[in-house]
C-alpha cells in the first residue's frame, strides 16, 4: 500500500534575479516546488504550507537545507522531510518567473550601496523634520503635557541626527 501524506514528501527552491518590492532593484527571488509521493510535480508553493508540521524546530533545518541547495539562479536539489537531499524529477517549471513573483531569497543580491550625497540628503530630511516636529510641538498649544516631552525628544533627536550629519574636517568637537 503506497504512503500517503497531506504533505509532499520533497521540496525544492528555484532561485532567480527579480525585483524588490518597492525600491524596483534587483533582489534575490525564490519559488518552491513540491513533489508528491505519486510522484506529481506542484510548482509554486508555499514552503511554509508544504513542509511545515506545526514544530517550528523542525521546520527550521528543512528551511536552511533547501536554501543551501538552491544556486542564486537556477533550480536546486530536492529536500525531503528531514532536511536530506534525496534524487527526484528532474522537471522544471513551465512559467517562468515574473520579475516580483516569488519569495525574498537568502542569499541576497550585491545592493548597489546608495551614494554619500544620497545618505547625507536623507539624514538632512530626517534631521530636519525631527527638529522641526520637536520645535512645533514644544510650542504648540499642548506644550505642557506629554506632547512637550514628546517635543524634546524630537527636538533632540533632530539635533544629533544634524550635528552627525556634518563632515569630520568641521567639527570642533
Amino acid at each position: 500500500m503506497p504512503a500517503t501524506t497531506d504533505h509532499p514528501v520533497a521540496v525544492r527552491a528555484t532561485g532567480f534575479i527579480g525585483e524588490s518590492r518597492w525600491r524596483r532593484r534587483p533582489a534575490s527571488r525564490v519559488r518552491y516546488d513540491a513533489l508528491w509521493a505519486d510522484g506529481r510535480v506542484e510548482f509554486d508553493v508555499s514552503l511554509t504550507a508544504a513542509m511545515y508540521r506545526g514544530w517550528p524546530a523542525d521546520f527550521q533545518p528543512i528551511e536552511e537545507s533547501v536554501h543551501a541547495n538552491c544556486p542564486e539562479v537556477g533550480t536546486g536539489r530536492w529536500v525531503n522531510g528531514f532536511a536530506a537531499v534525496v534524487d527526484g524529477p528532474e522537471v522544471e517549471n513551465p512559467n517562468p518567473p515574473g520579475p516580483r513573483s516569488g519569495w525574498p531569497g537568502r542569499s541576497g543580491v550585491a545592493q548597489r550601496e546608495p551614494s554619500p550625497r544620497v545618505r547625507l540628503a536623507w539624514r538632512l530630511t530626517r534631521g530636519v523634520v525631527a527638529l522641526g516636529g520637536g520645535i512645533l510641538l514644544l510650542t504648540g498649544p499642548a506644550a505642557d503635557g506629554v506632547l512637550g516631552f514628546v517635543g524634546v525628544i524630537f527636538a533632540l533627536g533632530g539635533a544629533a541626527t544634524l550635528a552627525g550629519a556634518v563632515p569630520r574636517r568641521f567639527r570642533w568637537w
